[in-house]
Parts: C-alpha cells; structure tokens; sequence
C-alpha cells in the first residue's frame, strides 16, 4: 500500500477549503526584498515552542524584517493543509509537530532547506529529530526541528522501598534497564505493595515500545502496511496485553482524572516522561513533592514532543524566512529557550552546559533532571518520520482499555489490524 501524499493533501484540503487569503503570506511578486525594504514573514504557531522573546529580539537586530505570528493551537495543521492544496493563502513559514509533519511530505509543496544550505547544519542537531524533517534518503530536507522531547522514567521511592527494591536512580536505572527486567520489578511492586506498575498498558509499554522496535515497524520503507507481519508490532502488543491481565496497569491513562489523583496516591510505581510533562505532574499534582524521583526507562529512551519549522513554496520570501529560521533553532537560541521556558533542546552540543549539568528538580527528590535528559536525547532510536503513525496508534490507545478490562486480546489484535487496513486502504 503506498502513501500518495499529493492526493491525500489535496482531498483534505478541499474538504476543508476556506478562504485563507487574510491570513496567508505578503506576497508582493518579489523574489526577495531589497535590504533597506521591510520584509513581512507570516508565522503560523501553536503555544509550544516558547519562541516569542526570541522572535522579539530578531526583529530588533534586524529592523527590515518584520513577523507576523499568528497562533492557532486548534486549527493550524487544518488550515494548512487547505492552503496547500488551493495554491494560496500559506504562511511564509509554518511549524509541524513530529506527529503531523509525515502527513505533510509533499515536496512540491515546500522549499527544499537543502537549497539554502541546511544540509550543513546537521550536525548541530540529534540524528533521531534531524532525520524526521527530511526525505526517506535525506536529499530533501523539509524543515529544522525545535526542541526535543527525550523520555525518562519517573518512580514512586516510597513504593520501591516498600517492595524491598533499591530507590536511588543509578540502581533503578539498572534495576530496570530491559523491558524482561522492568516487568519483573512490576511483578515484586505488585506482590509486596498492591499497586501496579503503570498507569496504563497504552502510555506505561505499547507505545515506547513501539518507538523503540526499529527505524520501519507499522510501515515498511516503501509504504507497506506491516502491522501484522512485523513480529516488533505484536511484541509490543503481547507485553502490553501481559502487563494488563496480570494487574501491572492501573487503568489510568496520562491526563485523566483518575491519572491526575494517582500521581498524589502512588496508584502506580512508575510512568514514563520527557522533560515537558514533569511541569505538568507539578501543576497537576502539588501535594506529591518528594516522592517521585527519575531513572532512565527501559531499552534506552522514546521521543514525545517536539516540531518542525518548514517554508511553503507560496512565500515569496523564502531566503528571509530561512534566515530567520536558522537563527532560532540554532544551537545557542536553543540554549536560552531552554534557560527561560525549560523547552528542551534538540542540538547535543548545548547539553555540557551548566544549564544542564547543574539542573536539579527539587520536586523529584532533587533528581539531576539536565545530565538524564540529555543522556535520554542521545539513546533515542531513529524512527520511521516518512509515513504517518496517527491513525494506528490513536486506534491502538482507543482499544486497549478493552483489554485492560477483560476482552480477549487476541480477538481484539485481530480487529485493530482489520480496522486499521480498512482505514488506511481508503
């Protein structure tokens, strides 16, 4: 089954279509404006990348260029995608998440970075995000990322010391370092506390899983569904169905209620986090000060989080808004957004920083939250960033509650395959 991005964009955009021409880009006809000429650049933006006192201070090095940043956390992709297939009313520059940019890999639609020199900045930024903006053989490069989202695995000590495990970090790391490891400490946890391991067999096993089976696992690299003769796929699934008949899971998926009063409560042992989610455990649960502490997760790290910075062919100012674009996602403006908003970075450089080296959370038992992030960062694994994921692991999250609450698993894996070849044979 190949993906036809062309037709897929242009049948989403029609059945979107909406007049976008006030928002789009100001194009004047130029190819670039003269240097003492001002240059507006349309940005369209969500809240996440936590840019704006940068994108302030660009424009006042560089009084020609002004931006326009036009924020819509819940219509950007939609309108994007319109703009796109009417041929108008596009951003000069647009952000894509890591889970919307496959979707978006259409090369006529945006300018090639490569053509601009961008090839040569790779080396500034993690092999696992700079391969999810290009190309399958990255001859075409769609956009730069921002920051990153590295996972870890946040623990409950006072748990872990009620089941007689170790709880400091270096031995939990250990303790858990595989998958066969951690389902064994799950197994004690249960045994000598009661609580489960996980909130849920979904966020607590399929999905990291998944991330960490290999570069090709729902999709070959030809655009080949696979889902049922990838041996990766059903691994991840049997472990997740394991944890659920045995009571590993507490039936608590990430920000639920339920998920919000277990982090108090100590419902589960552990959950696992990049660095942006520690803030929501803090906002959503005040009273748990010191009683999570933070390991590394097993078989490495996963990746949650993150965007891309991409040029739609529209703009008529394409060297400005590469510019600009190059400037912040540099390396040291990764840094100060870093220092300032605590997004974290996608360039491994930055990581020797005291910034990072001498970062504590006192929340998580003062946990050295800076050197296990950037060594998370450096332990992702390359994932597929060609085909889109959505489809698959939305349905994958949706049915496993199922599981979780008594359907046969089988029978159950064998109608999320046939639906998910139902969906994506349209």
């Amino acid at each position: 089954m190949k993906h036809l991005r062309k037709t897929a964009i242009a049948a989403a955009g029609a059945a979107l279509l909406i007049s976008m021409s006030a928002c789009g880009s100001d194009n004047n006809g130029s190819s670039e404006s003269a240097s003492n000429e001002t240059v507006k650049l349309t940005y369209w933006t969500n809240n996440g990348p936590g840019l704006d006192g940068l994108i302030k201070q660009y424009q006042q090095d560089h009084p020609n260029v002004k931006i326009d940043v036009q924020v819509d956390d819940a219509n950007l992709k939609q309108n994007l995608l319109t703009a796109l297939s009417a041929g108008s009313g596009a951003p000069d520059i647009s952000i894509l998440t890591v889970d919307d940019i496959p979707q978006f890999k259409n090369e006529e639609y945006f300018y090639n970075l490569k053509d601009f020199g961008a090839d040569q900045l790779q080396g500034d930024y993690l092999d696992s995000r700079w391969k999810q903006g290009t190309n399958a053989d990255g001859s075409f490069i769609f956009g730069i990322p921002t920051d990153s989202g590295p996972m870890a695995m946040m623990y409950r000590t006072d748990l872990f010391e009620k089941a007689g495990l170790p709880t400091d970090r270096d031995s939990v790391s250990k303790l858990t370092a595989t998958w066969d490891d951690f389902y064994k400490v799950g197994k004690t946890i249960k045994d000598k506390t009661g609580k489960p391991l996980v909130p849920d067999s979904y966020f607590g096993a399929f999905l990291p899983k998944i991330q960490q089976a290999g570069e090709y696992t729902i999709f070959d690299k030809d655009g080949n569904l696979t889902i049922d003769t990838n041996p990766a796929v059903k691994e991840a699934w049997d472990y997740s169905v394991k944890l659920a008949q045995e009571g590993l899971s507490a039936k608590q998926p990430d920000f639920s209620n339920d998920w919000k009063v277990g982090l108090v409560n100590g419902d589960f042992a552990t959950m696992f986090a990049p660095p942006w989610m520690l803030g929501v455990v803090k906002q959503n649960a005040p009273d748990a000060a010191g009683k999570w502490d933070i390991a590394m997760m097993p078989g490495g790290s996963a990746n949650w989080g993150g965007s891309f910075l991409v040029i739609p062919k529209q703009s008529k100012h394409a060297e400005a808004a590469y510019a600009f674009m190059k400037w912040i996602l540099a390396p040291e403006q990764q840094l100060s957004v870093y220092k300032t908003n605590g997004n974290f970075p996608s360039t491994p450089s930055v990581y020797s920083d005291e910034a990072f080296t001498g970062k504590k959370d006192e929340f998580f038992n003062n946990a050295p939250v800076g050197e296990i992030y950037s060594k998370a960062a450096n332990k992702v694994t390359l994932m597929d960033a060609i085909h889109t994921w959505s489809d698959f692991t939305t349905t994958a999250q949706q049915v496993l509650p199922n599981v979780e609450n008594g359907a046969d698993p089988e029978q159950t894996w064998t109608d999320l395959v046939k639906q998910i070849k139902s969906t994506l044979n349209r």
